[in-house]
């Protein structure tokens, strides 16, 4: 029963039914999604992703975003995913605050792309859109409150592109239900064992869990059967599912600003805080405490990143870019600045330790104190309970239009990038998700 709720959810949300606030976090998720995956469009990963789709031919439903050319639509679903959270910009939610807080994964990476390729398949309206996405997003937050614990993005994000999928192919109920069964038996389930020091292009395998989930959607739709879902567990807390369409989790969605774990966040707020509050030339520093919570923070320590993955997992190689210049973006964690002797002049000086006042916030915090040294024996210190970005120190809609413009003019150019941005504002205006695509054209 509890899985025919969800299914409900997703099978009666409507646009007019979904306060306004959540309609305007939504396109900001979407906007902010596409701005990324943009921004990812010449990354290796994407290339080789591209490739593959291209490659295999097959039928003409929607775009490789950034190019003219259409794939079929459960190809287009993983290179967009893979363009959406390789550069580790994506959102993220550590659950609504009141409710149980702990990492619950990068939804919209997987959600987002899932919800606009299939979108496209079915020249789907715009405020159809909408309504997929926000089920995908409170189905995917909902499931990561269920397990209750942190878990890697494709596990939960899965279940959310699932219904925003499921949703777009206007599924009845009971097989929006075998869309879950479908993908509780084939849901991706990354290790954890390498990921912070040998990750590599796979992540969190969302690519794959976008795939997943929009295939067991069409599956479902072709008379597809699958063994009771995860939802079904009798030992699950009611409250989850009594959440959905009353709490609204997407509002606490986090925002990143820079291209890396959001572990790594606080880190470089600090040490940016520290050096412009002090005016810190980064020559004079000796050495760069950071103190992390110790099962996570203190496990990024990869001094010396083989790729940019593992840069974005690596405390130390982004805090030698934040200090070397100011920022920690796509420009900074790229390939040619893997062997920067100034980056890694100042990777060698950090040090992570666990920090009880970090270790006191966990799981629903992704804290830092962080301590610079300097020759002249001076010490700098300061202490981020929320990096930027968060729900409780969040980025101003200004502050997320200029990240949608720094990381979109390079590749697609100010003119259609503004066009873009505009479209997705009024995007319940929108008869047919198609006519956004030549805005996105590299």
């Amino acid at each position: 029963m509890s899985t025919a709720q969800v299914s409900n959810f997703v099978k009666n949300l409507k646009y007019v039914n979904i306060p306004e606030e959540v309609i305007i976090k939504a396109k900001t998720a979407i906007r902010d999604i596409i701005g990324v995956s943009i921004a990812a469009y010449h990354n290796e990963a994407v290339e080789s992703a591209r490739k593959m789709a291209v490659a295999g031919g097959g039928k003409k439903e929607a775009n490789i975003l950034g190019q003219a050319i259409k794939v079929p639509c459960e190809m287009a679903v993983f290179v967009n995913s893979v363009m959406a959270s390789t550069l580790d910009m994506d959102d993220g939610s550590m659950g609504l605050r009141g409710h149980l807080r702990v990492h619950r994964g990068h939804p919209g990476g997987i959600i987002v792309p899932s919800a606009m390729a299939v979108a496209q398949r079915h020249h789907t309206a715009g405020k159809e859109l909408l309504e997929a996405v926000i089920a995908g997003y409170e189905v995917s937050l909902m499931t990561a409150w269920l397990i209750g614990k942190t878990v890697l993005a494709s596990v939960t994000g899965c279940y959310g592109a699932a219904a925003a999928a499921a949703k777009l192919l206007n599924l009845p109920s009971d097989k929006i239900t075998q869309t879950f069964n479908i993908v509780s038996a084939h849901c991706p389930q990354p290790s954890y064992e390498f990921i912070w020091t040998k990750i590599d292009m796979s992540k969190e395998a969302p690519a794959w869990s976008a795939l997943t989930a929009v295939m067991a959607a069409i599956l479902s739709e072709n008379g597809f059967r699958a063994t009771p879902c995860y939802y079904e567990y009798p030992e699950h807390d009611r409250k989850p599912f009594q959440s959905l369409g009353k709490d609204w989790e997407i509002l606490d969605l986090y925002f990143k600003q820079y291209s890396a774990c959001r572990h790594a966040h606080a880190p470089i707020d600090a040490v940016l805080k520290l050096k412009n509050d002090h005016n810190i030339d980064p020559k004079t520093i000796t050495n760069v405490i950071v103190g992390c919570s110790a099962n996570k923070g203190y496990n990024m320590n990869n001094k010396r990143p083989n790729n940019i993955w593992q840069a974005q997992y690596s405390i130390p190689f982004v805090i030698g870019c934040a200090l070397k210049d100011g920022k920690v973006g796509p420009d900074q964690v790229n390939i040619q600045m893997l062997q920067d002797k100034d980056i890694l002049n100042i990777s060698d000086k950090v040090a992570l330790v666990v920090d009880e006042d970090v270790e006191n916030l966990q799981p629903g915090a992704f804290a830092a104190r962080v301590l610079i040294k300097t020759y002249d024996g001076q010490h700098y210190e300061t202490f981020i309970a929320h990096p930027k970005g968060d729900p409780e120190n969040p980025l101003t809609e200004k502050e997320l239009k200029t990240k949608f413009e720094e990381l979109t003019y390079p590749i697609i150019g100010e003119k259609k990038a503004s066009q873009l941005s505009s479209y997705i504002d009024n995007l319940e205006a929108c008869r047919d998700i198609n006519n956004m695509f030549q805005m996105i054209m590299v």
